[in-house]
Parts: C-alpha cells; structure tokens; sequence
C-alpha cells in the first residue's frame, strides 16, 4: 500500500502537467487570450519546477489553479464586480414629469467574455402619465364628410382620454400629396384650387400643435379645407415621417405616452414612387419644415414602411390607423401596414358619426397602459434576457398590469463579445415601450489583463529574457517584427526548425497539426486563398471556416466560427446557432408552463412528452377535458349573445385581452372545440387558440343549440307512423318467408316425381277395363286345313 502511494506521489507532477496539457486552456499564448476563455485563469510568473521537461504553461483551467502553480501575486482569474445606485426609489406616481418607474436606476457591471450576471430591479406602472395624441388627416376631397364630424369628436376625445390621465394635449395635421405630376395637376388655375371651394394642394401641413386647448383643436379641424389630385395614392407616409420627426413643431413631449391617429379613406404611396416625379433622393428621415409645412417634399423620396416602424419605434410613437372603409381593398391594406409596423394598431371608422374613434384610441390607450414590455439597445456582443416575475408574464414583460403595480424584473447580461481593446466600456438601457424613461446598465470589459499594460510592475521593456529584441508582457515575450521563438532568438527569416517537439501538441500529433512550419519552435500557420479564412492558434490547431452550417450559412449567420465552434450571437445557440435561446415561444399566453407542462422546449419548439398532448404548446389533447372551457364560458356568453351572469360593464371588466367572433359553422374535425351549457340548458359552442402573437383568439357559433318544449301532435303522429311502418314491414317480412317455403316445398315434390321407376301404366296393381285372353296350344299356323 506504500509503495503504491510512493509511486502516486512521484507521478503526481507529471499528472498535474499532463491535466494543464489536457486543457484547452494550456494552448492560450497571451494573457488577453486566456482570460477570454471563462475557465482559464494566467499566472505571469508560474513556478519554474519541471517535470518530463517541461515547465508548468502560463493559462490553465480553473480548476487547476493551486499555489505549487502561481503565487496569488502573481495570478490574474478576474471576478465579477456589480454595484448597483438607488436614484429614486418607488413612491408615489402622481407626479409623472419627475418620476423614474425603475429601481434602482443605475448599475456598474464588470465581466469577462462569456460571463454573465443577473440584475435584479422593479418596474412601477406610472399613474396619470401625460398623453400627447396627434391627429393626422387625409383631406383630399373624399374626405370632406368625416373632416366635419371629426372637429365635434375632438373634444370628446380628449374628455375620454382625460378619464384615463388628467394631462392630454391634441394636435392636428393633414396632408394631401407631393405637388407635382403625376401627383397633382400643375395646371395653374388647379394649383389655387384643384376643386370648387377647396384648398391649394400641399404635401404636409400642420393646422395645430400639440395643446390642452380642446376648443381651438375643434375650430381647427371645422376651418380647414379639403384639396384635390390626381392619382388615387396620397403622401400619407411623408406627412406621418415628419409628424413623427419634427419634434419640437409638433410638440411632442419627452415624457409622455404619444399616440398618432392616422384617418385616410385611400391608398399610399411608397418608397420609389417619387421617381415618376423625378424625385430620386431616399428620405432623410429628417425635419424640413418651415412655417408649419413640409418643404423639401419634391427632394426627398417618400419613406419605407421599414423606415417609418423604425423611427416611430426610436421615437416612442403608437401609431393607430383609422381607417374610413371605402373598399375591402383599402382595409386589407392598412391591416397589414399595421402588422409590419410594431406597436401599432387598427381600427375601421364603422358608424355614421365616427363616434368608435374614441373607442379606438381608449381601446388602444388601454392595451399599452395594461401591459409592459422592456426593451434593451444592446447589440450582438452583449446578450440581455428580460424576465418577469408576474401572473401573466409574456416575453419580456407582463399583461394585464394595473397602474401603481410594482413588478420585480431580472435582466441577464452576458458578454458574448470583447469590444475591442479601446472600447472597453458599453451603456445598455432597458425602457419600457412608447415611454421615455430607462434603466442604465454601465458594462465594463475585462478583455485585457493589468499586466499588458506598460505601467505594470511586470512590464520590461527589451527583456534579458526576451534576448533585448522584445517585450516582457504577462510573463511572455512580444518580439519586435522579423523576431520569433519563445525568446525572441530567432530571425523570422530562417528555415524551418528540425527540432519539432514545441510544435506539436502531443508527441504523436502532426507538425503544426498539418496546417502549418515549425519554425524556431513555433508554428506559423498556412494562410488560405480566401483572405476572411484563418488558421490560427499555438498549434494551427483553430481556423474560422470549419464550424457547422445551417441553410448553407456559417452558424447559421447568427454567429462567427472560433476554432472549429459556433459562438453565437445573444439570442441563439445551438452547434450552428440555429436555436432561440428563449424558452418564451414554448410558453403559451396565460401560462408560465413550458409547453403547457407536457414537453420540453427544443430549439425554440415544443417536443411533446406527455401521450396525448399536441400542437405549438403541447396544449391540444383529443381525449382530454378542457379546463379552460369552463373557464371562458361567461365571457364568450356575454361577449357573444350578451347573456349569462356578466352585465355589459362586468363582461368588461372581467375578460379583457380578447374579444369573440361568431360564426355559423365549424369544422367537425376541430378539436379545440368547446361545447358547454349555460344556465338556461342551451349549449355553447365555441373554439380558442394562441396566435404567433400569443394573442387570445375566440370564435364562437353564432347561434346557441337550445332544446324546446315537445311537439305533442308531433309524438302521436310519429308513434302511429312508426306502427304502421313496422306492420308493414312485418307482412313484407311474411309474404316473403311463406313463398320461399312453398318454392322449396314444389321443387322438392318435382324432384322426387323425376325419380320414380315405374310409369303408371305399368303398375301392377292397374286393371284395364277390357280383357284379352290367348290359348296357350293353339297354333294358328296348324290349324289350316292342307292344300290339296
């Protein structure tokens, strides 16, 4: 037992080497390099003990670092430091202008390439937080009908938004088209007024700025006056860019909710329709005005629909399209323009006084208020996870939140990315949507180690070790250009090495791992055709091209290759980057169960576990009962046919976030089927699925299946209906059976009549009525008397 612990001991040197060779750690030849690597720690000076001749290496893993290797001094495994500063803590939300929702509202975070840290803060849903709505209108002449009503809506609007928050400004702007052919007729007498009693066309007007003044917004829409053009398009997308860009004309205030109403009975036009009017130059997504009109119209192209979601997202403007139903077309249209433009909604004006553009913009007030959603400005070096802790949480944040609520968040940052040697240092906000006010995170890098910097006590400059020709950093040389070897003692310009051993990474290894010369001791890796293809590392052992692809792209094009591995982007992972790194799209709309609690998420998707269980959340099940149909039914009761339990306010009250379709007929095949029975004993069908939104969506069968009184007229006739049926049926029955019995029974008399032997002549019990005797002896030829 001694000897074998002797023998232990004498190989534990050896063993302790062998495991720094093991890792990949061991092959790091800087200090910056090293550290970038989560599990490896640099030590500037390891001990010079030697066993099988070699020296213990600079980067090990993490797990190896003991004292017989570096002195504590000496060692460079740099931690996470995170402070965080209380600004403002939650109090009250009377006060909007001057209260920040976050606590704390400043962290300082320090990391290395790949380590991440939580940031633990809270968000507090303001109260009477000011609203600047700003009307944008279509007045070409179509438009003359609802430019009247909308002067009479305009204080009603704000009086309804005033029940929401006690601080709300309005403002109106209208456009009509570029003034130019094709767009507008430049005939002259046209220019001044295009059609009796209407206005000099313009592309971009704004009548009134943002104002608590309700009265002078009503009198401004009334005195406005419609215009004409030509072609069908209007300049919508140019009057929304710059009521969106021009600030301070507008009025739009920093802290404030922004919502912009867009009317239009017409069609728009888009980016590249400037050049029938020789109009090349794409939008600047810029302010031209002058005096309250759009100027620059004939220099500037109209802006894209990717070009406006992007400023109106980056300047926190809702967007609410209300759109006049002149044709299905027209409606299809802007439906989808909402779709594309986030944070956006929809709406159709559908009664003859409009009076549902209050309800549209209460509605939509509603949904961003009762809902909050934070978003960071970080890019692709640093990953930031945003999660909730709510009842009904939702990718990066909660719905159905009530004002003054305080809700705990946690934010996940990782370093994905070192951002360069002089960009150590990255400001991350995280806002809520279509609000002002942020949390900052201030992230410091650690891609770099002390000792690489000249005032480091380890620092020297053209070191003895380095043989004069180079620079001693973290304990390694940096050799002056045309110098190499582990000391510097070797022009770059000789041959190839023929001692090979510090060129390989294990003795039965290929030189340079077959992708590079030895020379002087080290490795010169190949380069390749393609100059964005590089061989690299101590042995040539790493190269960027060799990673796994998806769809024919280099990880996935979500991710750079680093020696032979995908590192991806924030957001993904995966061998090629091809997965979400989120659970959140395998978590159903109400539920904080993955995949409904019967699968796993994998790659983004549901893989069902539980038998029985389907669909995107594993929330289908053929043979199960459904709970939530007992659950929806008083809402889709009262949405639906306006019965049951809930009143009209109650029905409101109590199921938000959805809303119920009626339609005549569903598939008999459509499992998420609900059929439940109200009070009155009638029965309710109806379906509900998630949208890729994980929005709610309910359709329900317009018309309940009741059960009336019986029909007694109805039950005698039938009784006595059926009796004669089936006395009828029975003599068919009998008819039927007597003459296949008697068919059977004739053949069967016919066929043994065909059998007999005897004719009935010659039967021996037949006697004739005559009888014929003959006398046996006579003969009647001897009886003849001779001839003489």
């Amino acid at each position: 037992m001694s000897t074998t612990i002797l023998i232990f001991a004498l190989f534990l040197p050896s063993l302790f080497v062998l495991g720094h060779y093991s890792s990949q750690c061991t092959y790091k030849g800087s200090c910056r390099d090293c550290i970038q690597e989560m599990e490896c720690a640099w030590c500037n000076m390891p001990n010079n003990n030697k066993t099988g001749g070699k020296p213990y290496p600079h980067c090990i893993h993490n797990s190896l670092v003991t004292n017989e290797w570096c002195p504590d001094d000496e060692m460079f495994p740099p931690s996470t430091d995170y402070t965080k500063t209380i600004v403002k803590k939650l109090e009250s939300t009377n006060d909007a202008q001057n209260f920040n929702p976050f606590t704390p509202q400043h962290f300082k975070v320090t990391l290395r390439k790949g380590e991440k840290v939580d940031i633990e803060f809270q968000y507090q849903q303001p109260e009477n937080y000011p609203v600047d709505l700003y009307y944008i209108m279509d007045l070409s002449n179509s438009m003359e009908g609802h430019r009247k009503k909308l002067g009479e809506l305009g204080v009603k609007l704000a009086e309804a938004l005033k029940n929401l928050t006690n601080d709300v400004r309005l403002g109106f702007g209208s456009f009509i088209d570029k003034v130019d052919l094709p767009f507008v007729s430049t005939v002259e007498h046209l220019l001044k007024s295009p059609c009796t009693g209407c206005a000099s066309p313009y592309s971009f007007k704004n009548h009134l700025n943002l104002s608590s003044d309700y009265e002078k917004f009503k009198m401004e829409v009334k005195g406005s006056k419609v215009s004409g053009n030509l072609d069908t398009p209007e300049g919508g997308l140019d009057a929304m860019m710059q009521a969106i860009v021009c600030k301070d004309q507008i009025g739009w205030r920093s802290k404030a909710r922004h919502l912009l109403v867009f009317s239009t009975d017409a069609p728009f036009h888009i980016a590249g329709d400037g050049k029938l009017a020789g109009v090349i130059e794409p939008n600047d997504a810029k302010c031209h005005m002058t005096n309250n009109y759009y100027t620059d119209y004939l220099t500037y192209d109209y802006p894209s629909i990717s070009q406006i979601n992007h400023i109106a997202k980056e300047n926190n403007i809702n967007i609410i399209f209300a759109i006049v139903p002149k044709n299905e077309d027209i409606i299809k249209l802007y439906q989808k323009l909402s779709d594309t433009i986030e944070n956006s909604n929809f709406g159709v004006l559908q009664d003859k006084d409009n009076n549902n553009v209050i309800s549209l913009v209460v509605k939509n007030y509603n949904k961003i208020v009762q809902s909050v959603t934070l978003k960071s400005n970080a890019t692709d070096d640093v990953d930031v996870k945003i999660s909730a802790n709510c009842q009904n949480s939702k990718p990066n944040g909660c719905g159905d939140v009530h004002v003054g609520e305080v809700i705990n968040f946690t934010a996940t940052v990782q370093l994905r990315e070192c951002l360069g040697a002089n960009n150590t240092r990255k400001i991350i906000s995280i806002k809520p949507e279509a609000l002002h006010e942020s949390l900052i995170i201030e992230l410091d890098t650690l891609c770099d180690c002390p000792c690489s910097s000249p005032s480091h006590k380890s620092y020297t400059s053209n070191s003895a070790k380095c043989t004069y020709t180079g620079d001693l950093v973290c304990g390694v040389c940096k050799c002056v250009t045309g110098r190499i070897g582990a000391n510097c003692e070797c022009d770059s310009s000789i041959g190839l090495s023929e001692d090979t051993k510090h060129c390989k990474k294990t003795e039965q290894a290929e030189v340079c791992s077959g992708q590079g010369e030895c020379k002087c001791g080290k490795c010169k890796c190949h380069t390749r055709p393609n100059p964005n293809e590089v061989i690299d590392g101590l042995f040539c052992e790493c190269n960027n091209y060799s990673c796994k692809r998806e769809a024919g792209l280099l990880c996935s094009g979500k991710g750079i290759c680093k020696c032979g591995k995908c590192s991806c982007d924030g957001g993904y992972t995966g061998d090629a980057c091809q997965c979400p790194d989120t659970n959140t799209t395998c978590i159903a709309l109400g539920s904080n169960l993955v995949c409904s609690g019967y699968g796993v998420c994998n790659c983004g998707q549901c893989e069902c576990t539980i038998e029985g269980h389907f669909g995107k959340y594993c929330d289908k099940c053929a043979s199960c009962p459904s709970e939530r149909c007992a659950e929806l039914r008083d809402c889709v009761e009262c949405k639906a046919y306006q019965t049951g339990i809930y009143d009209k306010d109650e029905c409101e009250l109590n199921c938000k976030g959805y809303n119920v379709q009626t339609v005549d007929t569903f598939n008999d095949d459509d499992i998420t089927k609900c059929t439940v029975s109200d009070k009155a004993g009638c029965r309710i069908t109806f379906k509900y699925i998630y949208d890729d939104n994980q929005e709610l969506i309910i359709t329900a069968k317009k018309e309940k299946s009741c059960d009336g009184p019986p029909n007694v007229l109805a039950w005698i006739f039938g009784v006595i209906g059926t009796i004669l049926i089936a006395g009828l049926i029975m003599l068919i029955i009998w008819k039927v059976c007597t003459t296949i019995h008697d068919r059977r029974e004739y053949a069967k008399f016919e066929n043994e009549r065909q059998k007999l032997k005897w004719h009935r002549n010659d039967n021996p019990l037949y006697k004739q009525a005559t009888s014929t005797f003959a006398n046996p002896v006579y003969n009647r030829s001897s009886s003849r008397l001779p001839s003489k």
